[in-house]
């Protein structure tokens, strides 16, 4: 067993109400792969163009509320 949090793989949950969930999976299904697949996807997209832009992370900022 690989006790190295940087090396092993990590379980990251969410709480969704029934309709994210229902597009979730149908977005899933469209495209042709897993949720995990398509969660990783977004979230290594979203961190790509944020990360370093302090423009585009106050964008973010202001839309998620």
């Amino acid at each position: 067993m690989n006790n190295n949090p940087l090396i092993r793989n990590q379980i990251l949950g969410i709480r969704a109400t029934e309709g994210f969930v229902k597009k979730f999976d149908e977005l899933c299904v469209r495209l042709g792969h897993n949720r995990s697949e398509v969660v990783r996807y977004c979230l290594k997209r979203f961190l790509n163009e944020t990360w370093n832009s302090s423009e585009n992370f106050q964008r973010a900022r202001k839309e998620m509320f």
